[in-house]
């Protein structure tokens, strides 16, 4: 999906995914890219309000005349990932998106899931060390779900690429029990190339 309102982009209009709508301000490349590898690997933490609220923005336009996911769950990092880096980037920034969509939305915002409902059970490499070929090829059995999943669930990742992430955790959601999901990125690569 693209990140303007309400257009589908040619590969999903082709192969659509399993989630209902992909929120995606920013492309992955030029200052957003250099702000999240900051973040990821220079403890860039100041960084996270600036950019969340930048995609609490683009949430609000979009469910402006929609109903508001119940639930966000958050792309988990293995426990070997979170010791390396410090922290899981993506529970702190979704933390941080929930914090601003209250001031907004009160109590109509998505809760937080404490616990993460969804693990990483698998320690892999890297996703932005692996070509897109790779990132495909890899074991598509690394998350679990475990405890509650809402109907209508947010899944937030800060970068989508290939989206075989975000697909595999999807179908893992409603396997669970969610009829909707709806992800929230900060940003996505431009095209499926590597």
């Amino acid at each position: 999906m693209t990140n303007q309102k309400d257009t589908i982009c040619l590969h999903c209009t082709l192969f659509p995914p399993p989630y209902k709508a992909c929120i995606a301000p920013f492309r992955f490349e030029g200052i957003t890219k250099t702000l999240i590898h900051h973040i990821k690997f220079h403890q860039g933490n100041h960084y996270i309000r600036p950019l969340t609220y930048l995609l609490s923005q683009h949430l609000h336009q979009h469910y402006e005349n929609r109903a508001w996911p119940e639930q966000l769950i958050y792309i988990p990092s293995h426990p070997k990932r979170i010791k390396e880096r410090g922290f899981c980037q993506t529970r702190t920034m979704s933390a941080q998106l929930i914090k601003q969509l209250r001031q907004t939305l009160g109590d109509h915002s998505p809760t937080l899931a404490v616990p993460n409902p969804l693990s990483k059970i698998q320690h892999s490499q890297a996703q932005h060390s692996l070509s897109r070929t790779h990132r495909l090829d890899a074991p598509q059995s690394v998350y679990s779900v475990q405890g509650r999943v809402a109907k209508h669930v947010a899944l937030f990742d800060d970068v989508m690429t290939t989206g075989s992430t975000i697909e595999n955790a999807t179908r893992l959601l409603q396997q669970a029990g969610a009829e909707q999901v709806d992800v929230w990125v900060i940003a996505r690569t431009a095209d499926k190339q590597d």
